[in-house]
């Protein structure tokens, strides 16, 4: 599983997260070719709200007892299913 970290700007108010602040995202893929799949990554993050992306780290995962977080792990058993999946970090970052 591909693991993806960066940030992203909120083209919309939702929840506690506030339109134009940017925040942290995790995103795991099942396809582990991130370039094979660029646009597909902006299509979700898109569709999901969030605008000028920016990834900064990226790593294979390859064995899930790595994960140690249950919010973290929900998005992990959702991209086996859904090929993507992924969390925010609701503080948004400094600018």
């Amino acid at each position: 599983m591909l693991v993806l970290s960066g940030f992203a700007e909120s083209m919309r108010d939702q929840n506690d997260i506030v339109k134009g602040n940017k925040y942290e995202f995790n995103l795991f893929c099942q396809n582990e070719n991130l370039d094979e799949q660029l646009t597909s990554i902006e299509e979700y993050m898109n569709n999901k709200g969030w605008d000028n992306i920016v990834i900064n780290q990226q790593e294979l995962l390859e064995d899930v007892s790595d994960i140690n977080h249950e919010v973290l792990l929900d998005a992990y058993q959702l991209a086996i299913t859904e090929g993507i999946s992924g969390v925010v970090n609701k503080n948004p970052i400094a600018a």
